[in-house]
């Protein structure tokens, strides 16, 4: 609430005004604005993680019992978007920067190396027999850009995940936005 005093012409004494209507009627303008910022930021987040249906899924080639993968990180993509292994499975992993000096790493198989511009770098690993099937990040670690955070690909192992799975991070957004909107519909009756 603001309060001011207002000055009249005839000479009395000055009058106390109260003014509680001005901000709050900027209530539903601010929260669509953080609203739409949000689900902006959100489904942007949530398709750069994990959209894997919308990407071609390369299974590699076999060769002498090993799956071998050839894998291109540009700014700000690696290609290509999704490789396909099974559990137990040998794979070399050929990786080459086409631009800058990238990063590459996949947590859950301990891989965190740097990628110079023109050089091929060779990785073999086994995927660990005991490892959960599912769907796993493989992401640029080396500061590359404005589009550095959305630099990821897939490893998928075994099965891509189907069902929800691929929906939750929609999912949680709108939950957010469902959410944000109760909140914002409860505080503009409490402040009536």
């Amino acid at each position: 609430m603001w309060i001011f005093v207002k000055m009249t012409n005839s000479g009395a004494d000055p009058q106390m005004v109260s003014n509680s209507s001005g901000v709050f009627n900027k209530v539903p303008l601010i929260a669509a604005i953080v609203a739409v910022i949000g689900i902006l930021i959100t489904f942007g987040m949530a398709y750069g993680v994990h959209n894997v249906a919308a990407v071609s899924i390369s299974e590699g080639r076999m060769v002498n019992g090993v799956r071998e993968f050839e894998l291109k990180a540009q700014q700000w993509e690696f290609e290509p978007r999704a490789i396909k292994v099974n559990r137990g499975e040998n794979i070399m992993l050929t990786l080459q920067s086409e631009d800058i000096t990238h990063g590459f790493a996949i947590n859950e198989l301990g891989i965190n190396m740097d990628l110079p511009p023109g050089e091929k770098i060779t990785r073999r690993v086994t995927i660990p027999a005991d490892i959960s099937e599912g769907t796993y990040a493989m992401y640029c670690t080396v500061f590359c850009g404005i589009g550095h955070p959305y630099m990821k690909a897939h490893l998928i192992i075994g099965e891509a995940g189907g069902g929800m799975t691929k929906y939750l991070p929609f999912a949680s957004a709108a939950l957010v936005v469902v959410v944000f909107g109760g909140f914002t519909a409860v505080a503009r009756r409490w402040i009536r």
